[in-house]
């Protein structure tokens, strides 16, 4: 039904009906199938770019190679699911790429972010493999599926929804990035309980700004070894007596986490300071 948002909705509220959304809808034209949206229900949760409403997980699509796996923007990502209180789901795809070597390469990879909580799961859309446990995954839940342009999250779509169109592309230039294929966020239903979002790829993950000193309660590991640093204000970069340079040393924290995990913290600090 194609609707419009009632002009008080809009002008009294300053609310913008996003993907999602449940509303309330008053029919005034049924042969055309036109109606108003009248309400708009309070939101469990909201994801501001792209501005998607009432989600309970977000499954994050990757590649170990083309493009080439990006362990910053996983970071990023799953640091912003955990300040909007949403799970995160991290799925590699075009494993059926990957060489003997390379797939030992990725298992270690998934090790760590499996052993810091995550759900991982890998998929090839030529085997069509992964595909089942990803719809298991969702199964009552609204969700949305996002990744970086090129990963292949047009293609899984796919075969998640035979029904439905999905505009792909191949992986293209000197960097292996791909090409934004999917323009606008569409929502899609895999049965009367289960949404799934189709988002638009990005090339960076922008992250919700936090006071600096609260980025670590976003990473697991590091929060779980706050309290055994010596210095109550440690910040984790290199201080005397930190837990967390000592259990990087002993492998228990990747490296690239803690590095990840500074980059933010003093993104939030520039942020304080400037606003």
């Amino acid at each position: 039904m194609r609707c419009t948002v009632k002009g008080a909705l809009l002008n009294g509220k300053k609310i913008r009906v996003s993907t999602g959304d449940s509303v309330e809808v008053r029919v005034i034209n049924r042969d055309s199938s036109e109606g108003v949206i009248c309400e708009v229900a309070e939101r469990k949760s909201f994801l501001p770019r792209p501005p998607l409403a009432n989600l309970s997980q977000v499954v994050f699509i990757n590649c170990f190679k083309q493009p080439n796996l990006d362990t910053e923007a996983v970071d990023r990502f799953l640091f912003s699911s955990a300040v909007y209180g949403i799970d995160a789901v991290i799925v590699f795809n075009k494993t059926d790429l990957l060489s003997e070597a390379e797939t030992a390469e990725l298992a270690a990879v998934e090790r760590r972010y499996r052993d810091i909580g995550y759900k991982i799961i890998r998929a090839s859309v030529p085997r069509k493999s992964g595909v089942s446990e990803i719809i298991d995954t969702c199964r009552g839940k609204t969700g949305a599926f996002t990744g970086l342009s090129g990963v292949g999250k047009s293609s899984l779509l796919s075969l998640i929804f035979p029904d439905s169109e999905f505009k792909t592309n191949n992986v293209s230039g000197a960097r292996g990035r791909g090409t934004h294929t999917t323009t606008h966020t569409k929502l899609l239903a895999l049965d009367e309980n289960t949404f799934v979002a189709d988002t638009p790829g990005f090339a960076f993950v922008d992250v919700p700004t936090v006071n600096e000193e609260s980025v670590a309660e976003y990473f697991p590991e590091i929060r779980d070894a706050i309290s055994k640093c010596r210095f109550n204000n440690c910040v984790h970069d290199a201080e005397p007596g930190c837990k967390v340079t000592e259990l990087i040393d002993s492998g228990e924290i990747a490296p690239w986490r803690r590095e990840h995990y500074l980059k933010i913290y003093r993104e939030m600090a520039r942020r304080r300071k400037t606003y």
